[in-house]
């Protein structure tokens, strides 16, 4: 059977971060809460919309890994996150999900080292479905629901997004991409390249014009 592959952390996190608090428990002590009434509901709507667009798929959740093997391949990759906190009751809402998921028959999946986008990608066959937001799935071709639409993204479009992310970076994750190469410009580059081989030439010559080496072009 087909299956519906859900970015359950995602999903997770919006819905504990919109039922976070805070709360004055006595004159000058400020705590946060989370009411997890609120989270659980907010999380079965959210999946409940997403089985619409996919009735016939087999729901699978899919979580990464605590470990990721990309900090390895690039010391600055999230840094810019060390610091901040999973939202308030994030560690229940997860365990409360992977019950729930158990006792309605759902699967949940995590592979080890990788994180929940890697981990659909790794999983997701021809006729499956990834449910996330996050913009690295247009790099996979295939069906995705995204911001509660149901698109297809070609072999060719896939191609475009993967090479154009090097490019432009990601500050999100903390990677910088090309120096001085903004999105229009990467758009430029890319149409100028129908396969992949001539798009990777395209990046690596991007880099090396802006004194960056193909090891830097190959960790962005």
């Amino acid at each position: 059977m087909s299956r519906l592959l859900i970015d359950a952390e995602l999903f997770l996190f919006r819905a504990a971060a919109a039922a976070e608090y805070e709360a004055e428990w006595a004159p000058g002590d400020w705590t946060y809460l989370c009411r997890h009434g609120d989270a659980r509901n907010n999380v079965q709507e959210q999946l409940a919309a997403i089985r619409e667009l996919a009735p016939d798929h087999e729901p699978l959740l899919v979580f990464g890994s605590q470990a990721s093997f990309r900090y390895s391949v690039f010391p600055g990759y999230k840094a810019n996150r060390r610091t901040k906190r999973k939202p308030c009751g994030w560690a229940p809402l997860v365990e409360w999900i992977r019950q729930s998921a158990w006792a309605a028959g759902w699967f949940a999946e995590e592979l080890p080292g990788i994180e929940g986008d890697d981990a659909m990608g790794v999983l997701a066959g021809p006729d499956d479905i990834i449910a996330s937001d996050d913009k690295d799935m247009l790099t996979l071709p295939g069906q995705l629901i995204r911001n509660g639409e149901l698109l297809a993204i070609s072999q060719d479009l896939a191609d475009r997004n993967f090479f154009n992310q090097p490019l432009t970076g990601d500050t999100a994750d903390g990677y910088p991409g090309c120096p001085g190469l903004g999105a229009v410009r990467a758009e430029r580059l890319l149409d100028q390249s129908d396969t992949p081989a001539e798009m990777w030439d395209a990046v690596l010559a991007a880099f090396i014009k802006a004194g960056k080496t193909e090891q830097f072009a190959l960790q962005m």
